[in-house]
């Protein structure tokens, strides 16, 4: 038995670290933004959307599909969160459909880029959300 407590006392000490650090949100280093931060966006091309996020800057969102194909820059995009927070973290956090002129069209979020300064100074105008 006096063998088996230091363990039990380590494995306590892991799990309780494990789970404090789930707690913590965001993940430190992680990139992540509010939908309710959301200011504006810009279709690239069928598989990448740029968002403006207020003081985050600008995301690169890049799409499994030509989701975005036949959508134009005015198109509303439909944005809800999973999980019940409206925190974006990563990609499966983000449930994206684009209101179209043919109606709701669903996209499958691949990854979520925060640009740097020097990558958002290089967009065209035109993709500047």
């Amino acid at each position: 038995m006096n063998r088996l407590l230091p363990l039990l006392l380590a494995a306590g000490a892991l799990t309780a670290g494990a789970t404090q650090a789930l707690a913590q949100e965001p993940t430190p280093g992680r990139q992540c933004f509010r939908v309710s931060q959301m200011e504006g966006h810009r279709v690239a091309d069928p598989k990448t959307l740029y968002v403006g996020v207020r003081n985050k800057g600008v995301f690169r969102i890049d799409m499994h599909g030509a989701c975005l194909a036949g959508a134009n820059m005015g198109d509303p995009l439909v944005v809800e969160t999973v999980g019940g927070s409206d925190l974006v973290c990563r990609p499966m956090d983000l449930d994206l459909k684009v209101a179209g002129s043919i109606g709701l069209s669903p996209c499958i979020v691949k990854s979520i880029t925060r640009l740097t300064p020097p990558q958002i100074a290089s967009l065209p105008p035109k993709l500047k959300p």
